[in-house]
């Protein structure tokens, strides 16, 4: 069984370790069009924060499967929005939101050993684009992450894809 409560914000490495064990929520701060992890819905974040209890009801049967985490472009909203739920479901933030996200993927593309140093540019961009894209699946999605995880010359993220986070 999943533990309870609001657990505050997820390290970023450990959600790339496992991108699909979550409810992915991007709690978006204004009507703009933002990049989106794939697999996430993206709730506009005064509808959470006018009705968190109705929020929680919508994705309860969800909850009692999965943990919840909320991210946005920035990463204070959706740590802002944490101790306005109940308390009764797994809901977390991702350390850093969107912003931590890219940074840590162009980090660890950049520390990628590549097959072609020549064209480690478009190889990034077109990596980048994958991840942030919603339309990218998940098995695709996750195959990208393990192999950057497995890949990057630092060990302390080699060792999280080996725990299996």
């Amino acid at each position: 069984m999943l533990g309870f409560g609001n657990k505050g914000a997820l390290p970023l490495e450990e959600f790339l370790a496992n991108p699909t064990g979550f409810i992915l929520i991007d709690v978006r701060g204004g009507p703009a069009t933002e990049p989106a992890i794939p697999t996430s819905q993206s709730i506009y974040v005064l509808h959470i924060e006018e009705d968190p209890e109705g929020f929680e009801r919508r994705f309860a049967a969800q909850l009692t499967k999965k943990p919840m985490l909320l991210y946005c472009s920035k990463g204070e909203s959706s740590l802002f929005l944490l101790p306005k739920f109940s308390g009764k479901h797994h809901i977390r933030s991702l350390k850093g939101g969107m912003v931590a996200y890219l940074t840590t993927l162009s980090r660890l593309l950049h520390e990628h050993p590549y097959e072609d140093p020549g064209k480690k540019g478009d190889t990034m961009v077109k990596i980048l684009k994958a991840l942030t894209d919603r339309q990218t699946d998940e098995t695709t999605f996750r195959k990208i992450i393990e192999r950057l995880l497995r890949c990057a010359p630092n060990p302390k993220f080699r060792k999280l894809i080996r725990q299996g986070v």
